[in-house]
């Protein structure tokens, strides 16, 4: 489990180039353009992506990442850093890999493919989480999230703490 994230494994969404995403994320708070970040630019980072506790994942990173112990993460440390850290998952990003499990492509998800998408995301329970979410969120009954029930979904299921890892 990442150093800096209190939430559990199983509850990961696996993106595809993310690792160099978040490598420009990071560098984007070189603030002082020397090419490695202080604890200063990580917390500031972390505060920015919206992580609670930015000053100690600051000091967990460095911790875990510095290898040469000189109070920085460098390029090469950057690489550790990218590769442990999670980072929550926004309600567009959610809301699209809700979306890619209409395996009918009828616009609406069923509560099968809400089982498919739970338990690809990594979700335990994920038929019981798929029914209570359907429940929650089929706003018309008709067993099926539309478009427009989607939102509510979302906002539902964000409570399960997903991650970017």
């Amino acid at each position: 489990m990442p150093i800096w994230n209190p939430r559990p494994p199983q509850k990961c969404a696996n993106l595809p180039l993310l690792e160099e995403q978040l490598k420009g994320l990071l560098k984007r708070y070189d603030t002082n353009g020397d090419g490695k970040l202080s604890r200063k630019e990580l917390k500031v980072a972390f505060r920015s992506l919206g992580l609670s506790f930015s000053g100690w994942r600051a000091i967990r990173a460095l911790w875990h990442a510095d290898a040469n112990e000189d109070g920085v993460i460098n390029e090469e440390e950057m690489e550790q850093l990218v590769k442990t850290a999670s980072f929550p998952l926004s309600e567009e990003q959610l809301k699209g890999l809700l979306k890619r499990y209409d395996t009918n492509g009828d616009g609406k998800l069923s509560k099968k493919e809400l089982k498919a998408a739970f338990r690809s995301m990594g979700l335990r329970f994920s038929g019981w989480r798929a029914g209570r979410a359907l429940r929650h969120a089929d706003g018309n009954g008709d067993g099926y999230i539309n478009q427009e029930e989607m939102n509510e979904l979302v906002k539902y299921a964000m409570k399960w703490g997903f991650t970017i890892t």
